[in-house]
């Protein structure tokens, strides 16, 4: 009896050392990934910080820089706020760099509806639209329905899972070409408001010159997007026991030619960390 008792507490023993070691996770990385996105979908409250950056040539040199801070409020709810030029780095998250700076501050309220994130106030510019998709709930609700691999990491630290998350590039592409199309869209309709400012005797001519320059505009950018190659990859870090995320990185790589026939480089970067919001 005393032995029986002996192997059961040896195998007990075991299970416990394998499932803290992570051999007894039964989830594969794509279970881990839509119970991220569940918890998330069912969170109340919730706030997260980040900094984004593009960066350009063969050196990779920052040009563009940007903190950023979010925080949801019943269930959809977003009110994202960034700050720019991004002066205070705070935390160093390793390839997104801080610039100095003056620094002003510009929020965009979000709201969830019909399994999307929406701008709720008339500002659609572009500029608005592109503070909106630093947004890292969104970039996971849009990883959810695209064609992407899935893998989890080695080396993660305890209570943690981290997965690597490559799009397909024929869907990143899709997806960089439908954003930027809306951008130039965005921009028409900024400057078509604006032309009622414009004296009327004048307003013909100006509407004509602004169209030509859109249309040269967005005939480059098809051009380039039609041969360019796109890279997109996410790393998601979940903590085990809540299934919640702690952080989401991603790294968007663009090769594309530009309109003076060169061939150019361009990487963004992000980082987000997600924290209660109390």
């Amino acid at each position: 009896m005393q032995k029986s008792n002996f192997k059961a507490g040896v195998a007990l023993c075991l299970i416990l050392i394998l499932s803290a070691c992570g051999f007894g996770d039964a989830r594969t990385p794509e279970q881990w990934f839509n119970v991220t996105w569940s918890g998330l979908a069912g969170s109340d409250h919730l706030a997260f910080r980040g900094q984004a950056a593009i960066m350009r040539g063969e050196n990779s040199k920052v040009e563009e820089s940007v903190n950023f801070t979010g925080e949801l409020q019943d269930h959809h709810q977003l009110a994202l706020q960034t700050v720019l030029p991004s002066g205070e780095s705070g935390e160093n998250t390793g390839a997104v760099a801080a610039v100095s700076g003056p620094k002003t501050a510009y929020t965009a309220e979000l709201q969830w509806q019909g399994g999307t994130w929406n701008l709720k106030s008339n500002e659609n510019d572009a500029f608005t639209r592109g503070i909106a998709r630093l947004n890292p709930l969104d970039q996971l609700e849009d990883m959810r329905t695209v064609k992407k691999t899935i893998r989890a990491e080695a080396g993660a630290p305890r209570g943690l899972k981290i997965l690597r998350i490559e799009l397909d590039p024929e869907e990143a592409k899709r997806r960089l070409k439908e954003r930027l199309t809306e951008d130039m869209e965005a921009v028409k309709a900024g400057w078509q408001e604006k032309l009622v400012q414009v004296a009327s005797d004048r307003r013909t001519k100006v509407e004509s010159e602004l169209e030509s320059e859109w249309e040269t505009g967005r005939n480059q950018l098809e051009a380039m997007l039609e041969q360019a190659k796109v890279k997109a990859v996410y790393h998601l870090t979940i903590n085990r026991k809540t299934g919640l995320p702690v952080r989401l990185s991603s790294q968007t790589d663009l090769d594309y030619i530009s309109g003076r026939g060169i061939r150019e480089h361009e990487v963004m970067v992000t980082d987000s960390r997600f924290g209660s919001s109390g």
